[in-house]
Parts: C-alpha cells; sequence; structure tokens
C-alpha cells in the first residue's frame, strides 16, 4: 500500500476546496495518497471524544462520523495512515470552548506520525483570506460570535479558494509567518523557522486572548505547508504570478 496521508478538516466544504486547490498548484504526491475526511464538528467536541482515552483510534472515531468518511477510509487501518495532520478553528465562542482544552489538544496531537498533528487557525478557517487589511495588527473578538465570514466576504481578494495561484499561495504564506513569528517573538519578519502551534497558542494568551479578549486572526494552512516540505515547495520559489 502507497504511502497514505491523511488529513482530517473541521469542516465539509471551505477546507476540502483549500486543499484541492492545494494538490494543483503545490503538491507533487508521487508515492504519496493524501486523502481526506471530515470531522463535522468544532474541536471541543473532538476532546470529549479523546480526553478520557488517549488511545482511542483516531480513524474509527472518523469513520463513525458519516458515511463520505466510511468511504474514503474503507479497508484503512491505523497502521496504513504514516501521517495524519488535522485543522480545526479556535471558535472561542463554542459551546463548551475553553483555552485549557485547546492546549491539551495540543499537547496531544503534537506529531504528525502518533496521534497527529492539529493546526488551529484564528478564528476560523476563513483567516487565509483575510491579508489585505493591516494584516500586523489585525485582531477580532476571542469569545464572541462575531460573523467573521461574512466579515471576511465584504473585503478579500480570495472569494473563490479554487482559484488561488501559486503568487498568491507565496503572499499568503509570507504574511502569515510574519504574522505567527509577531505573535511569538514580537517581530514582524520572517522568521528562521516556523513557530509550533502551542508557541503561537501560548503567545495568542499572553498578549490577546488573556489582557485584550482577542485573537490575532492567523491562517494555521501555511504553517502546515512550510512544516509539510521543509521549508517553501519548489513551485513557489518559481512561480510568483
Amino acid at each position: 500500500m502507497a504511502d497514505i496521508v491523511l488529513l482530517v478538516f473541521e469542516g465539509e466544504r471551505t477546507e476540502p476546496r483549500i486543499f484541492d486547490n492545494l494538490n494543483q498548484t503545490i503538491f507533487d504526491s508521487g508515492s504519496t495518497s493524501i486523502i481526506h475526511a471530515t470531522y463535522n464538528a468544532e474541536i471541543y467536541q473532538l476532546w470529549k471524544k479523546v480526553k478520557d482515552d488517549p488511545f482511542l483510534d483516531l480513524i474509527e472515531i472518523l469513520r463513525e462520523r458519516n458515511a463520505r468518511n466510511q468511504e474514503i477510509l474503507e479497508g484503512i487501518e491505523r497502521d496504513h495512515v504514516s501521517r495524519i495532520f488535522l485543522f480545526f478553528d479556535y471558535e472561542g465562542h463554542a459551546t463548551g470552548a475553553t483555552d485549557e482544552k485547546i492546549g491539551r489538544m495540543l499537547t496531544h496531537f503534537d506529531e504528525e506520525t502518533e496521534n497527529g498533528k492539529l493546526y488551529i487557525s484564528y478564528p476560523m478557517v476563513e483567516a487565509f483570506k483575510d491579508t489585505n487589511r493591516d494584516f500586523q495588527n489585525h485582531t477580532v473578538s476571542a469569545k464572541q460570535n462575531i460573523n467573521y465570514k461574512r466579515q471576511v466576504a465584504a473585503f478579500t481578494l480570495y472569494q473563490d479558494p479554487r482559484k488561488i495561484t501559486p503568487g498568491n499561495w507565496r503572499h499568503i504564506i509570507s504574511e502569515n509567518l510574519k504574522k505567527g513569528n509577531f505573535i511569538v517573538n514580537r517581530q514582524y519578519e520572517p522568521p528562521d523557522s516556523p513557530p509550533n502551534q502551542s508557541l503561537i497558542f501560548d503567545g495568542q494568551l499572553i498578549h490577546y486572548i488573556k489582557p485584550l479578549d482577542q485573537v490575532a486572526v492567523l491562517s494555521a494552512i501555511p504553517f502546515f505547508i512550510i512544516e509539510y516540505f521543509g521549508g517553501l515547495p519548489p513551485v513557489l520559489k518559481q512561480d510568483c504570478s
């Protein structure tokens, strides 16, 4: 069986469209089979499943969620999957949301070859579209439902994730890496290496959530891309259109 990489998305609409684009513009899977499943619920609901049983099989959890997951994961067991990456939203307004849960989830899902590696977008996945304002200082409410999707849709340059070009991705990655560095180190410049998800969360807590009841808008997807490839993907070094 080919090397299988499993991507686990919170939702079934925006995230799959983003990664359909990435498959076409950035990824060259070669012998790697990249598949995705959806959880269709917030991260806090996933925590209910794993908190009492750290050895619970994520593949089985996903298989039970919906018919599409059953189809995608048919015949696949945990030892068939070499790496697991999970993509969820912070969504501090969700029922049952607490920062303590986020911290524990980042500790549990901290290695893609074991339990899986968790990536969190603040406040949600649409943050990847949100780089054409004052991105360095752009924050939103941490705990209130601000209808962020509508806010972003009103002005974003990236209405349709399927139409993002390699040049667009280069810009999105660059801005989010600088913002991540600013959240952690207070320096708005490209970091020598991207801060990990736990450091970013700690920076959010220290500089934004606790003192201001805000989160700094940040997409997790650029950090996944850089960490997956060990740097900027080759196609983005060649094509800045």
